[in-house]
């Protein structure tokens, strides 16, 4: 289904990177349309958050992104797991596949 269009806010992602800290949750955080943001508020990527929390386990943080979205191009499909969290690369690296569009 396609998003909903909303972005949260600086401080609303510090409180979420802090609750799935404290209660050691993982969150996988979906900015495949992080380069399509044209209005107020400005997007914040959950990136920048953790970069400036350095009691942050980033191993929790997880970032998916799609260069086809952003770029317009329907069916290029190349996706991108952003992750500290060495188990979370083996795997996504064990699943990927290539082939030709």
């Amino acid at each position: 289904s396609n998003p909903l269009g909303t972005t949260m806010d600086r401080d609303t992602l510090r409180t979420l990177v802090s609750f799935v800290n404290e209660k050691k949750m993982h969150l996988v955080c979906d900015e495949v349309f992080s380069g399509t943001v044209f209005d107020k508020p400005s997007y914040v990527s959950v990136a920048e958050v953790i970069q400036d929390d350095p009691y942050c386990d980033r191993d929790l943080i997880h970032i998916a992104y799609s260069l086809s979205k952003d770029l317009g191009v329907p069916g290029f499909r190349v996706g991108v797991i952003y992750s500290y969290n060495d188990a979370v690369v083996s795997c996504a690296r064990k699943m990927s596949s290539f082939g030709l569009v």
